[in-house]
């Protein structure tokens, strides 16, 4: 977040020239795209590893732990507000997609 502010700073700067500008929104871009893609990949592996867990739990017949979080909140007596019903990954997605989509226009912005 630090680098993309710092990009997004150098590119929407007064003073910044348009060459540094476009290099500027071609990083932003780069690294959202980069952040995006470490993100699903982490996400990808963390729902594969609850579904082998799950599938040992239920082999052995253990009590099942590694549950969704809506589960586990259940199971614990717990009410999931609104707000934590939402997919982090999903919110965190979306806002480094609008760091690219800053880093893009401020790359266009400097080429036209």
């Amino acid at each position: 977040m630090t680098a993309q502010s710092f990009l997004l700073s150098l590119a929407y700067g007064a003073r910044s020239t348009p060459f540094a500008a476009a290099v500027a929104g071609l990083l932003s871009m780069i690294v959202s795209a980069m952040s995006i893609q470490l993100l699903l990949r982490q996400r990808q592996n963390e729902v594969t590893d609850s579904v082998v867990l799950h599938r040992i739990e239920q082999n052995h017949g253990w009590q099942e732990i590694f549950a969704t979080g809506e589960v586990r909140a259940r199971n614990a007596g717990q009410s999931r507000r609104r707000l934590i019903r939402l997919r982090s990954y999903r919110i965190w997605t979306g806002g480094l997609a609008l760091f690219g989509i800053a880093g893009f226009v401020a790359l266009l912005r400097a080429v036209l």
